[in-house]
């Protein structure tokens, strides 16, 4: 019974079996294929995502192409206004006419403006007459036929009596204007004209001055705001003591006087400066503002003791660089050279105006002493060739650390680069009514300004011509000043200007031919008739146009500055200038005849540059950010309010001025004394005597002659000299004062004050002097009576023995000395500050959902965004790959994800983050490449990355920690070396109290990479400069070296051919993280 139950119970299964079999066939079948379906779709959603949310270079049916184009040429006219070369109108057109799908993403191109400008306004400069006016953004982004960016950027000024402003743009020219009336006259006025507003102008090309090899690795030395425009000279003819390394370096050098009279060693300006820079015999190069390096080589140092002498240079460090010329075409007769007057000081106009601008950093290259032919390859000196003849040669040595090129860099030894071809003269007239420098203004004569052109008189219509081939890039209505203007760039730094046109005949991008017309002449702008305004730059500053030749015989100058049509002077950079001042009253006063007594001020105002995109490029928030928002997240209205975040925003940079007056008071005592020496006195005596013998009477005389002398007398006078000089120096720091931007609240505070003056006083007794052995003068005067009293003493005598007698003075010589005693130089120095002492920055993350202001995070989680949210969150892949194959957007990845894990406490792989990295200070580094190396290595290396260094020189620092420790953080060797460096002794005992203060393990990778950090720069700032320094492949083998014996120091001796086999291994260790580092990258 059993088993037949059993039978029918198995009968019952299989049949339970086929019937679940065909049900659930289909159904399987069914859901395989959706399943199939699915992943098919999903496939295609995401390459039509990526599609669409990634660069397609050359693709107008692509936005993110098309928004590239859209920022990629923007420039800045003279009213300071910025304009994209496309509208978003056309760029919105364009990308329909090439059947792009935008419109599933955004209804209208208001919004696409409102994107793409979201992307642009925190990188430029708030130029409006009233900057502190609310900006309309919505009445704005309305008009997508504008092309115009309206920058958000606002300049202020801390100025130095502890008052601050909101700074003004105005144009170049009018701007120069207030500089040149400062400098012209004083005015006070004026000055502070200057000091409330600011200019913008574009970057020049860098060039170097000099003709000898550039040093490209060496140790660096940054300079303070607003330091080194003034430029000084002296003779090196009175260097005489034999023992001295000045004495040294002229000997062995063989230094020449190139044809303006400058010294010159190895093609390179010989200078004096503090030895701030090096020491005498060393090669530095002096980086100006706009790039340019004077090239130049010490051969003499500044003695810091002098008044008004810092660290930095002379003049509270405003001239850091004094030339050494020939005393004899350099120097007035009464200074002891030959020439009829004194030589204005470089940095003027006449003598390279170029040099009028700040000195940025100076870079040492090691000494000549070590490498003395260093750029010798092709230099000429006093028609001369000292070197041989190679075009294109490398100077290195590995024991000074010199490395170097010539003839890779277009170099300027003078004023205007002479080709010996004639230029075209820009008019058919040569009627000069108004000439280069100094002059009355023509619209109000009370006024002086320095006229920076030549104004040819030409009546209205009349033909206006290129002086030399170029590209034009201005050709528009500018300021009030200069009317219908055009602009050539000549390439290699020159410029040509014609202001005042009644109509122009060239646009912006046109390449003219030398004597093309480009310009009809006019009377528009500021202006008292027609006329042609005429003007040269080089590398922004202006020259003389009479200092080249013309065409028609016109100008004084040897030939042409040629042109290089193909290259433009210019980069795309833009930067903001602003006024910094030196003012010096020299007063002597004395009641000694020999000494001139004066009264004079002189003025000086230059430009500091600033870079303000350094400021502020890590708070943009890209177009592609918010385009990869918008194709995961489909939803405008959320990437609209995302931008809004943007044009909330406060960026404010602040010149703080510093204003140091320096009071030297040298109060000069004295007695000099002349002595008269009086000898040869020659007196005749004619004499008679009455003989009377009884009744008779008869009279006999003679002439006897005495000589008399020498006869010595003294007279002494007191005098008092009273030298006084009071320079007051204006020096700037520029700083990131506040950035409320759409991720974080930074802001630093910078406090005013007034410390207490710093006063020095002090005598200095004088050795009296001993007479000369040698008389100043000689005469036949008796100036003391010296010799009237012997001819009356002699006359006296022979009286007594004489009936008669009368002494007469024949000769006499008179020997005059003067010595001065009792010399006594009191010197009273007295400093007083007014300065800005700045607070440490402070960095408020905007990530939470119950703070005051908008941030991203409330915008993601309001309700009217679920869709938004939802469709992210769903596809945080897809967004996260978009916006790590954006180049704008590679380094957004972390803090998105972050931003999303405090939005949806979801776990995106980043929990935690630092938003130290908004600090101004990393945002050249922000933007810049990092490593996907992975482990210690790449931590190592993007650490380094992070701080500046370059890849070279993080790879050199590399190549020594795996031959130390193998990358391992908690590495103890046998002698208790620990750590990444393997650090011992005081040094690791730091490294434990450093993590200790931390409270983190002293194992912890990233403190001992902050350790070391802080190491380099408190205790070995060489070795931070040498892989600062270290920018190519070919630099790594000596960086490599010089980490190991200066921060290792696991070996001893400086000659690095000598002992580069110590860190040998150590090299190759580091040319193979280089490779890893550019394959990975």
């Amino acid at each position: 019974m059993g088993d037949q139950s059993n039978k029918q119970l198995q009968a019952v299964k299989k049949i339970a079996k086929k019937v679940i079999k065909a049900v659930l066939r289909p159904i399987i079948i069914g859901a395989l294929i959706i399943a199939i379906i699915a992943a098919f779709i999903c496939s295609i959603l995401y390459v039509i995502t990526l599609d669409t949310g990634t660069p397609k270079e050359g693709s107008w049916g692509n936005v993110p192409y098309a928004s590239s184009q859209y920022s990629s040429d923007i420039t800045i006219d003279e009213d300071g206004i910025a304009s994209t070369n496309m509208s978003a109108q056309e760029v919105w057109d364009k990308l329909i006419e090439n059947k792009s799908n935008i419109t599933e993403y955004l209804k209208s191109p208001k919004t696409l403006k409102k994107l793409l400008n979201a992307g642009l306004v925190t990188n430029f400069l708030d130029t409006r007459q009233n900057p502190d006016a609310e900006i309309d953004w919505d009445k704005l982004n309305e008009d997508t036929e504008s092309k115009e960016v309206q920058g958000i950027i606002k300049l202020r000024r801390a100025l130095d009596d502890g008052n601050k402003i909101t700074m003004v743009y105005v144009d170049p020219d009018t701007f120069q204007s207030y500089i040149d009336e400062y400098n012209a006259t004083g005015s006070e006025a004026a000055k502070q004209q200057a000091l409330r507003h600011f200019t913008i102008e574009k970057g020049y090309a860098a060039s170097n001055f000099g003709t000898g090899a550039s040093i490209t690795a060496g140790t660096s030395v940054d300079i303070p705001s607003g330091l080194g425009s003034v430029h000084t000279y002296m003779g090196w003819q009175c260097i005489t003591s034999t023992s001295s390394m000045q004495y040294k370096l002229r000997q062995q050098a063989g230094m020449n006087f190139d044809e303006e009279g400058f010294g010159r060693i190895n093609g390179r300006y010989v200078i004096a400066c503090t030895s701030t820079y090096g020491q005498v015999g060393d090669y530095v190069d002096f980086y100006q503002e706009d790039g340019s390096v004077i090239q130049c080589i010490i051969g003499d140092i500044k003695n810091q003791s002098d008044a008004g002498c810092n660290e930095w240079g002379h003049l509270n460090g405003t001239c850091v660089v004094e030339f050494i010329v020939n005393k004899d075409t350099w120097y007035s007769t009464d200074k002891g050279g030959a020439a009829g007057s004194m030589h204005i000081n470089p940095g003027n106009q006449g003598c390279h105006p170029e040099w009028n601008q700040n000195i940025t950093k100076v870079v040492n290259g090691g000494s000549y002493f070590d490498n003395p032919n260093f750029g010798a390859e092709t230099i000429v000196g006093n028609e001369i060739t000292v070197g041989g003849s190679s075009n294109n040669t490398t100077g290195t040595t590995g024991s000074t650390g010199i490395t170097g090129t010539t003839g890779s860099t277009t170099s300027f030894g003078g004023n205007a680069t002479i080709n010996g071809e004639l230029m075209k003269w820009p008019t058919d007239s040569t009627n000069i009514t108004s000439y280069f420098g100094v002059r009355k203004d023509p619209t109000n004569t009370s006024v002086s300004e320095n006229h920076g052109a030549i104004d040819i008189s030409v009546p209205t219509g009349s033909n206006v011509y290129a002086t030399e081939a170029g590209t034009v890039i201005t050709a528009r209505y500018g300021s009030a000043t200069a009317g219908n203007y055009v602009e050539i760039d000549h390439g290699n730094g020159y410029i040509s200007r014609y202001l005042h046109n009644s109509s122009l005949l060239v646009k912006v991008g046109d390449k003219v031919t030398k004597g093309q017309v480009i310009a009809l002449s006019g009377s528009t702008g500021k202006s008292t008739g027609p006329h042609c305004h005429f003007e040269i730059r080089y590398n922004g500053v202006r020259v003389d146009p009479l200092t080249f030749k013309y065409d028609n015989g016109m100008g004084n100058g040897m030939g042409g500055f040629g042109s290089d049509p193909d290259n433009v002077s210019t980069t795309n950079k833009y930067y903001a200038k602003v006024a910094t001042w030196t003012e010096i009253h020299d007063k002597v006063e004395t009641n000694d005849p020999e000494v001139e007594a004066y009264d004079k001020y002189t003025y000086n105002m230059t430009t500091t540059r600033i870079n303000y995109e350094d400021f502020v490029s890590g708070y943009t928030m890209p177009f592609e950010y918010l385009w990869s928002f918008l194709v995961i997240g489909q939803e405008e209205e959320f990437v609209s309010e995302l931008a809004d975040l943007v044009y909330g925003s406060e960026i404010e940079i602040t010149v703080h001025d510093s204003l140091s007056i320096n009071t030297n008071i040298n109060t000069d005592t004295y007695t000099r004394v002349q002595k008269v020496v009086t000898k040869d006195v020659n007196v005749a005596i004619a004499y008679q005597d009455l003989i009377t013998i009884g009744t008779f009477s008869f009279v006999t005389g003679g002439v006897a002659t005495r000589i008399g002398g020498p006869f010595t007398g003294e007279i002494p006078n007191s005098y008092k000299t009273v030298h006084t000089v009071v320079t007051k120096s204006n020096t700037v720091q520029i700083a990131l004062t506040r950035a409320n931007v759409w991720i974080v609240d930074y802001s630093q505070e910078f406090v005013y004050q007034t410390p207490d003056p710093d006063i020095d006083e002090k005598d200095y007794p004088q050795v009296d002097e001993p007479y000369p052995d040698i008389p100043y003068a000689i005469n036949g005067i008796d100036a003391l009576g010296f010799a009237e009293v012997f001819r009356a003493s002699m006359q006296t005598l022979y009286q007594t023995l004489h009936t008669t007698a009368t002494a007469t003075t024949i000769s006499l010589r008179s020997e005059y000395y003067k010595r001065v005693i009792n010399r006594n130089i009191h010197v009273y120095n007295r400093t007083d500050k007014h300065i800005y002492v700045s607070s440490p920055a402070k960095v408020k993350e905007k990530v939470e959902k119950d703070d005051t202001d908008n941030n991203f995070v409330k915008i993601y989680t309001k309700k009217e965004h679920a869709k938004n949210a939802s469709n992210i969150h769903s596809a945080t892949d897809w967004l996260f790959l978009l916006l790590g194959q954006n180049a704008p957007t590679a380094n957004m990845v972390d803090v998105t994800k972050y931003l999303l894990y405090k939005a949806m406490n979801s776990d995106y792989g980043v929990l935690s983050y630092d938003f130290n990295v908004y600090k101004p200070e990393n945002f050249k580094t922000l933007v810049k490449q990092y490593t996907n190396i992975s482990g210690v290595p790449g931590k190592v290396y993007n650490f380094l990355l992070s701080k500046g260094i370059p890849a070279a020189g993080a790879a050199a620092v590399l190549g020594n920690i795996q031959a130390e420790s193998s990358f391992d953080s908690s590495a103890v060797n046998s002698i208790g070396c620990s750590g990444l460096c393997q650090w011992k002794d005081d040094r690791l005992k730091g490294l434990k109290s450093w993590a200790a203060s931390k409270h983190v393990q002293w194992t912890d990778v990233d403190t001992q990479l902050e350790y070391m950090w802080s190491e380099l720069e408190a205790k070995y700032p060489s070795v931070k400069n040498k892989i600062m320094g270290a920018t190519s492949e070919s630099d790594i083998e000596y960086a490599t070296w010089y980490w190991g014996r200066y921060y290792e120091i696991f070996f001893i001796g400086n000659d690095f051919e000598k002992t580069k086999g110590k860190t040998a291994q150590r090299y190759q260790y580091a040319l193979q993280w280089y490779e890893q580092y550019n394959s990975a990258n």
